[in-house]
């Protein structure tokens, strides 16, 4: 019985600086605020278990939430 060959690696271009800069200068990607007091609440919560980080922005990915309001969230 032969073996399948193993698998091949390729190049996967740096699509972050193309992200950034495409993106608005106050959304870019790494720029969040991590001592700003909403971030330190949050990992607060997540780490309590008040919030779960797994499913918080869940309603980003629904299909049962429309386009207009996740550009509002």
């Amino acid at each position: 019985m032969a073996h399948p060959p193993p698998p091949r690696l390729w190049y996967l271009p740096n699509h972050r600086d193309g992200l950034q800069a495409h993106m608005h200068l106050l959304h870019k990607l790494g720029n969040a605020k991590t001592e700003a007091n909403y971030h330190a609440y949050y990992q607060t919560l997540i780490k309590d278990g008040t919030a779960n980080g797994a499913t918080s922005n869940a309603c980003l990915t629904s299909s049962n939430v429309s386009f207009k309001t996740k550009c509002i969230i």
